[in-house]
């Protein structure tokens, strides 16, 4: 029986950033939607092979890369932690969102943590924020909880920061107990060498402004189907503020799914079977093609 392929290519973007992508395609060639998606804070999209290898077994053609200052991307470059601001992100998935395009095969935008912010950011600002079939934000990083939220003098400090030294990067570490209820999942996390717990000073401003930019006023073009999850006892990322924008969304098809209990990585907890299965069938219902 024929089984999904899964490729990894190094393209060059049009500023001469050398960008590691990944592919996960159906076995028989013939996808009947495809995706675009974007990888959170300090990880790789390798970290996400189990989570795609489902979505194409189903039909579904993934494509995804080490986004800018993460994985092997930073590493090629040099520049770990160094993003280079949401502007440039949004410009590698308007040419990620054209080059994988297919005739008359709906395309969906999906990310998670940092990813999921900048997906619901560029579904409300970006230039194919139009052509896009549905939007997936797992665990979007619209806020912090309030246990670990930055108070007024930390954003102060953080701006002045972000206009004088832009690309010098702090630490933001990550407490893998947070991640996953699962003890193998966290050992992995914490013995993967590509993940890095770094970020540039103006990265960190931007997602914490653009997060409460699109509570605030951006929600207002949020228009196309639309998924959220988030696990209620996420300690890494505002349970409550990814459900503060999908109320506020004027999307005519959106579904909020609250995962009770759970922590950050929905796709890598005890549960993961049944999450990955809920965006599957989300995509599939959209393109016509449920079971």
């Amino acid at each position: 029986m024929a089984v999904p392929q899964a490729t990894k290519e190094w393209i060059t973007a049009e500023d001469g950033e050398k960008i590691y992508t990944k592919k996960w395609l159906p076995a028989n060639g013939s996808p009947v939607a495809t995706v675009v998606f974007c990888h959170g804070f300090g990880e790789h999209i390798n970290r996400y092979c189990h989570v795609f290898e489902k979505f194409a077994e189903a039909g579904i053609e993934v494509y995804g890369y080490d986004q800018r200052g993460f994985g092997r991307t930073g590493k090629k470059n040099n520049n770990l932690g160094v993003t280079g601001g949401w502007g440039i992100s949004c410009s590698d998935i308007t040419d990620a969102l054209r080059k994988q395009r297919k005739q008359g095969i709906p395309q969906f935008l999906m990310g998670h943590s940092m990813g999921g912010g900048l997906v619901l950011h560029y579904a409300t600002v970006g230039m194919e924020r139009n052509n896009i079939s549905g939007v997936i934000a797992c665990s979007p990083w619209l806020d912090q909880p309030p246990a670990i939220r930055a108070g007024w003098m930390q954003m102060w400090l953080g701006d002045i920061g972000s206009i004088l030294m832009p690309n010098r990067t702090v630490s933001l570490s990550v407490d893998a107990k947070g991640i996953s209820h699962v003890p193998e999942v966290i050992e992995k996390y914490k013995n993967d060498k590509l993940n890095i717990s770094k970020l540039a000073i103006s990265g960190v401003m931007e997602i914490l402004h653009n997060g409460r930019k699109i509570r605030d006023t951006d929600y207002i073009n949020l228009t196309q189907p639309l998924l959220m999850a988030h696990g209620t006892d996420d300690p890494i990322t505002c349970f409550h503020a990814s459900k503060e924008l999908f109320d506020k969304a004027p999307s005519t098809d959106k579904k909020f799914e609250p995962w009770k209990g759970l922590y950050h990585e929905l796709h890598n907890e005890h549960q993961q079977d049944q999450v990955i299965k809920l965006y599957i069938n989300w995509i599939l219902e959209r393109a016509g093609k449920s079971n």
